[in-house]
């Protein structure tokens, strides 16, 4: 995670001409962010596992590009809320979730044999060692499964097949989430 951040913020810092500059509309600027700078930030994050701390480290990398962005600087507070609704940015996190959702929705609509099945199903045979991250990738994905209210994988397995009711229960889940963070 602290490797995409840092990728991330290279990435924002390369375009500082721009970000400050008063001759580029902020439309433009915000296009630019969502061009250059979170494809950077965002890559792989399918894979990620996610905790509370990690939403927070991408949410708060991304208010600070945005506050630049906008030119809102430090002594002016404005909640996240507000800088997402005036840049129209959904929340990053949010992003990450939606992303690893429809990157499974892939991953179920394989063959059942299919080796990719290995990740949601194989179960290690040992304990975890002493200093061991307890969040993994599956335990996300389980979290967020019972937020989706299915019991087992196999409800899971069951609905991708439909790929237009699977973006909208995906898109459902992160907009459920949305508003328990308001």
């Amino acid at each position: 995670m602290k490797g995409r951040i840092n990728k991330g913020r290279i990435a924002f810092t390369k375009s500082n001409k721009i970000w400050k500059s008063k001759q580029v509309n902020r439309k433009t600027k915000l296009k630019l962010y969502k061009t250059t700078v979170r494809p950077v930030l965002l890559n792989g994050c399918e894979t990620w596992k996610m905790n509370r701390s990690d939403e927070k480290k991408l949410d708060s990398f991304q208010y600070q590009c945005l506050k630049k962005i906008m030119q809102i600087f430090w002594p002016n507070i404005i909640s996240t809320d507000e800088l997402n609704e005036v840049t129209q940015v959904k929340k990053i996190s949010l992003e990450v979730k939606r992303r690893r959702w429809n990157w499974l929705g892939h991953v179920l609509r394989k063959v059942k044999g299919h080796y990719w099945m290995a990740a949601l199903t194989w179960q290690p045979e040992c304990r975890r060692r002493v200093g061991r991250p307890k969040t993994t990738w599956r335990r996300t994905l389980e979290k967020e499964r019972k937020e989706f209210r299915w019991r087992t994988w196999h409800e899971a397995w069951l609905q991708p097949r439909d790929r237009m009711i699977w973006r909208k229960s995906v898109e459902v889940l992160c907009a459920s989430r949305h508003e328990e963070d308001k």
